[in-house]
C-alpha cells in the first residue's frame, strides 16, 4: 500500500517576497522611477510562467501512481522556476525543456516508468544528472553545504542513488531520491525543508535506529569523502574486506567499533574531511572503537579485532586473546585518540602503520608479519 504524504510536510504557499526597505520614504533619484510601498501582505505570488505552466500541467497528469514526481502542482512550480528554460527544439541537459519533452512522452508513449524519472526534478541521468540537479536546487532553494556546484557534485556521489523516482515513496530513507524530494519541496518552504535535504543523513533521509549499515553504502561514502592525502583505504575492495571484519552496529552509533560508527563519521566528512576522515578509518583514531567492556576509545581495540579475523593464526600463537593484543598495543605510538591516521603517513613503528599492515593481508597474508611490528612497521 502506498503511504500518503504525511501531512505535516504538505508544501505551504509560496512566501511572498520582502519589500525593499530601502525604497522606504525615499524621493525619486534622477533617472529611478519612483515606487510605492505595498506592505507584504498585499504583495502577489509571482506569476508561474506558461512554460511551467505547461509542463507542470503534463508532469501532473501523465507521471502519476508509483510514478509521480511532484508531491504537489506548487512544488513543480517551484522547481521549474530554478531550472534553466533549454532549448524546446533541442531539449537536454539539466532543463526545463528537456524535462518538458519526457513529461509529455510520458503520456504519448504509455511508458511513464520510463520517461517520468527524467522528467522528474532530478533529472535521471536523461535531463542532467541526479546529483547535478539536486546541488542547483539547493544552491537555487537553500543554503550551499559546500563552496561550489562541482565540490557539491563530486561530494554527491556519495550518495545512494536508487533506480526510479516516487515522490511518495522517497519522501524517506537514506538516498539521493529522499533527498531530491525534500529539495523539491524546498523551492516552496524552505524552512522546513532545506534541513532534511542536506547531504548528511538527517530525519526523513536516514534508516531507522537499529539498521544495520551495508558495507557498499559505507564504502561509496568513505571513498568519496576521503581522497588524496585524506585517504584511509587504498582501494574500495580493501574497505569492503576490513569492514566484513567489523561489527556492523547501527546507523546510531558514535562512538561504538562498528561500522555504524565509521559511516556517521564519513557522511560527515562529505563536509568536513579534515576532521572525520581519520575516524572512519580502520581504527576509528579514539572516535569508534568502544568494543564490548572497554571505556576507552583508541585504536587498539579495533586494530586487535581486524589482526584476530586477518591474522588469525599469528594472533592466536602471539596473543591468545584481545585483551592480551590491546595492552601490548596500548604501548605502541599512536594507540590513542586523535593519531590522525591517513594511508599517505602510517608509517614506522606506529598503530597506524599496523593498521595499514592488518588492512591489507586480508589479500595478501604474508604482510601480517608487517601488521605486528616487522618492517616496516618497525
Amino acid at each position: 500500500m502506498r503511504r500518503a504524504l504525511p501531512t505535516g510536510l504538505l508544501p505551504l504557499v509560496l512566501l511572498a517576497p520582502a519589500a525593499l526597505s530601502g525604497w522606504l520614504g525615499c524621493h525619486a533619484i534622477a533617472g529611478i522611477e519612483d515606487r510605492t510601498y505595498v506592505p507584504p501582505e498585499e504583495e502577489q505570488e509571482p506569476p508561474v510562467s506558461e512554460a511551467c505552466a505547461s509542463y507542470c500541467a503534463d508532469v501532473m497528469a501523465n507521471c502519476t501512481g508509483e510514478n509521480q514526481v511532484y508531491s504537489t502542482l506548487d512544488t513543480c512550480h517551484g522547481v521549474c522556476a530554478a531550472l534553466p528554460a533549454g532549448d524546446p527544439l533541442e531539449p537536454v541537459d539539466n532543463t526545463l525543456a528537456c524535462r518538458a519533452r519526457q513529461a509529455e512522452l510520458a503520456g504519448l508513449t504509455g511508458e511513464p516508468a520510463v520517461h517520468c524519472p527524467a522528467a522528474g526534478p532530478g533529472g535521471d541521468g536523461v535531463c542532467g544528472t541526479n546529483c547535478e540537479s539536486y546541488c542547483a536546487l539547493q544552491a537555487a532553494a537553500c543554503t550551499p553545504e559546500l563552496p561550489t556546484q562541482a565540490e557539491c557534485v563530486a561530494k554527491c556521489a556519495g550518495l545512494r542513488n536508487d533506480e526510479g523516482f516516487d515522490a511518495i515513496e522517497n519522501h524517506e530513507g537514506d538516498t539521493l531520491q529522499c533527498r531530491l524530494v525534500h529539495v523539491s519541496s524546498a523551492t516552496v518552504d524552505p524552512d522546513e525543508h532545506c534541513q532534511h535535504a542536506s547531504l548528511m543523513p538527517v530525519t526523513p533521509c536516514i534508516e531507522p535506529e537499529g539498521t544495520e549499515p551495508s558495507c557498499e553504502d559505507f564504502c561509496r561514502v568513505v571513498m568519496t569523502s576521503c581522497e588524496g592525502d585524506r585517504a584511509v583505504y587504498d582501494s574500495i575492495e580493501q574497505c569492503l574486506t576490513v569492514c566484513a571484519a567489523l561489527p556492523p552496529g547501527g546507523t546510531e552509533d558514535r562512538s561504538e567499533n562498528t561500522v555504524g560508527c565509521r559511516q556517521y563519521h564519513a557522511y560527515s566528512a562529505l563536509l568536513a574531511p579534515d576532521t572525520h576522515c581519520a575516524h572512519a578509518g580502520p581504527g576509528g583514531d579514539g572516535h569508534c572503537g568502544l568494543d564490548g567492556d572497554s571505556t576507552t576509545t583508541g585504536n587498539c581495540a579495533s586494530y586487535c579485532t581486524l589482526l584476530e579475523a586477518g591474522c588469525k593464526e599469528a594472533f592466536d600463537e602471539i596473543f591468545g586473546d584481545r585483551g592480551a593484543c590491546e595492552l601490548d598495543c596500548g604501548d605502541v605510538s599512536g594507540a590513542g585518540r586523535d593519531s590522525g591516521y591517513a594511508v599517505a603517513s602510517a608509517e614506522g613503528d606506529t598503530v597506524a602503520c599496523r593498521l595499514l599492515h592488518v588492512s591489507r593481508a586480508f589479500e595478501d597474508p604474508t604482510l601480517c608479519a608487517a601488521a605486528l611490528g616487522d618492517p616496516p612497521c618497525q
